[in-house]
């Protein structure tokens, strides 16, 4: 059998695409077995088959559900078969609508396609496209502006020309539908053709999109997307942003910077132009701005100033910066034990308390030092001027005359 005796069936689009049914299928009400030939196709390309069962489910005049398996044999290229319709699908004589199921049972694929009617009668059965489950309002209306058009034009070459005012409304229309202010029957036909409520095939253009939310397909697609700043001005909404200390003024920086956390990654969430939230990712600063003014500088995870041992005399320099701090966090360890220990950056003395290696009594110990500061607010380091312990059964304190292992961190929470 020739490909021109097959009926094309393109599962990809709503728009009929085959002969008359009588090219095909002869049938009458009650008859068995009556062959179909069928080319399936997707988007113009055949479909492949292998793998996949084809049912035919229909609802009979009587409005009676059925789906029937007819009997199927391969055609002569990919996507054409010939399906034998049982004798039930013509039992009940009148307008039978239905389509082909075309399923997989190993991945549950099914596929369906548009509706067929049938008009079954006692000598003959019709067959013929019917589009309308497919339309939604819009194509509703497009096809009843066609149908006006249409109309429109019957009106034009009906008129009797002896009749004047006929003829005048006729010129008027007419002149309507030359000047395209009336849509033409291959106006409508064109636009049909590119419109469709399933799956766009193949590649569309276009310049630019905007989302239900008015954000631009453009920008939403960067949105993500670390993008370089100078100033804190140039943020103008939530993100990721990317950094370099050199340009920013001293103010709008955290205290303390690393010189591997010169340039790095800030994370914004932007409320207005006058409030925000910035982190510094790299570092664990943290900085809010309310009404304008920079209103705390948090660091989290603090600001490593000092790791090394230390004894009575020794200076702990922090280096040439200007550190400040809220509050410094120590890390003392002593007897193989570890301690944690707060002080103001302006405080003079550390206590703290270990168990004794006998387990019988606890060891105090005492910690004087003396801040050493470039003016009210700003610690350059320290000196250590003394170190004791003391057993908690009694006695004098004892000078501590071994270096003890030191850690110290800077921290801001306003």
């Amino acid at each position: 059998m020739s490909n021109s005796k097959y009926m094309v069936v393109d599962l990809a689009t709503q728009q009929p695409t085959i002969k008359p049914i009588g090219d095909y299928l002869f049938a009458r009400q009650g008859d068995n077995r009556r062959p179909l030939p069928i080319w399936f196709q997707q988007s113009g390309q055949p479909l492949a088959l292998d793998g996949y069962t084809v049912e035919w489910a229909q609802t009979n005049a009587d409005g009676t559900p059925l789906v029937v398996s007819g009997t199927t044999i391969s055609g002569d290229v990919v996507g054409q078969m010939v399906f034998f319709f049982p004798a039930n699908a013509f039992a009940v004589a009148g307008t039978v609508i239905g389509h082909f199921l075309i399923k997989k049972e190993s991945d549950g694929s099914l596929i369906s396609s548009i509706d067929l009617s049938f008009d079954v009668k006692k000598d003959n059965v019709l067959m013929n496209i019917d589009t309308t489950p497919f339309m939604n309002d819009w194509e509703q209306f497009k096809s009843r502006i066609k149908s006006q058009t249409e109309a429109l034009k019957g009106e034009v070459n009906g008129f009797d020309s002896t009749i004047k005012g006929a003829q005048e409304q006729a010129n008027s229309i007419t002149t309507l539908i030359n000047n395209n202010q009336v849509a033409k029957k291959t106006d409508l036909n064109d636009y049909l053709s590119k419109s469709s409520d399933g799956v766009t095939a193949g590649t569309l253009t276009a310049n630019d999109f905007i989302t239900k939310a008015g954000i631009k397909l453009s920008d939403l697609a960067q949105y993500n997307t670390p993008i370089f700043i100078n100033k804190f001005g140039d943020v103008k909404r939530s993100g990721f942003y990317k950094f370099d200390a050199s340009n920013f003024l001293s103010s709008n920086l955290p205290p303390f910077l690393t010189s591997n956390q010169q340039t790095g990654t800030i994370l914004s969430i932007f409320i207005d132009s006058n409030n925000a939230y910035f982190k510094f990712m790299e570092t664990g600063w943290e900085y809010y701005v309310h009404n304008g003014i920079w209103s705390k500088r948090i660091n989290r995870t603090g600001v490593p100033l000092f790791s090394g041992s230390v004894q009575t005399g020794d200076t702990i320099n922090f280096s040439d910066n200007y550190y400040k701090f809220d509050y410094v966090i120590w890390r003392i360890t002593y007897d193989n034990q570890n301690k944690f220990v707060t002080t103001y950056v302006r405080d003079g003395h550390i206590m703290f308390i270990t168990s004794n290696t006998n387990g019988n009594s606890f060891n105090h110990i005492f910690l004087n030092f003396i801040a050493n500061k470039g003016d009210a607010n700003d610690v350059r380091g320290l000196t250590i001027r003394s170190m004791q312990t003391q057993l908690s059964t009694g006695g004098k304190p004892a000078d501590i005359t071994t270096s003890i292992n030191v850690e110290m961190y800077g921290y801001c929470n306003a």
